[in-house]
């Protein structure tokens, strides 16, 4: 499978959904902004493909600033245990939060729907499900372990 069909393979499952994007073809990367469910109320998607893989991030709309890094990096590190598909991640320069799933497309003569949607729903999932607690630590409000408690409530 080639980095092309890769992307057609992207575009088309984007377009079926109705979501608009953006392509730069220089980068190979895909980008695009979402509404989601909660008090993060929007995440931005950067898509980059490579010869023979592509990886979705979906940022965080804010950084963690440097009071609340170390408390936030409890939190992601928590919510990353037991995951199967994709992890959060924070850079410790900047503050920046994303989740960020991995497509090994080696060896692939086609790319399938299903697994199109599961690296874009399931980031977009993991920021809804989580996201209400990055909020609330990147506000100073609350405390890693008290938000995983509430994020992980029901499973």
């Amino acid at each position: 499978m080639t980095t092309q069909d890769m992307i057609q393979a992207m575009n088309s499952f984007l377009d079926d959904a109705g979501i608009h994007y953006e392509y730069d073809a220089a980068n190979d990367t895909i980008r695009f902004g979402t509404k989601i469910d909660g008090k993060l109320s929007s995440v931005r998607y950067r898509i980059h493909f490579n010869e023979e893989d592509y990886v979705v991030c979906v940022f965080c709309p804010m950084n963690a600033s440097d009071g609340v890094r170390t408390e936030m990096a409890r939190y992601l590190t928590m919510a990353n245990y037991g995951l199967r598909s994709g992890n959060f991640e924070m850079d410790f320069r900047d503050g920046e939060i994303r989740y960020k799933v991995y497509v090994d497309c080696h060896g692939l003569y086609d790319l399938p729907e299903a697994i199109v949607s599961r690296s874009i729903f399931v980031p977009l999932h993991m920021m809804e499900r989580y996201g209400d607690g990055i909020a609330a630590l990147l506000m100073g409000f609350s405390t890693a372990e008290a938000e995983i408690e509430k994020a992980e409530k029901d499973t």
